[in-house]
């Protein structure tokens, strides 16, 4: 796997970005309680699990970060 960035732009009217973000949101929401609570992760501590799941799961990596710079952009 390279090691190159990957941005992706695109443009939404505020109302799509919030509904987007909602959307967003709740995969991250269930892609998370998905493997929350999984044999994997059962005897990871609480404050390491999280981190743990995003280093595991790239595409609820990415959720996240996408949900964060969703964020910020409906709230500028």
């Amino acid at each position: 796997m390279s090691s190159t960035q990957i941005t992706v732009s695109i443009q939404l009217s505020p109302t799509q970005a919030e509904a987007y973000l909602a959307w967003v949101v709740r995969q991250y929401e269930l892609a998370m309680t998905e493997v929350w609570y999984s044999d994997r992760y059962r005897k990871v501590p609480e404050g390491m699990r999280g981190p743990a799941v995003l280093r595991d799961h790239p595409y609820i990596a990415g959720l996240n970060r996408t949900a964060r710079e969703l964020r910020k952009q409906v709230r500028a």
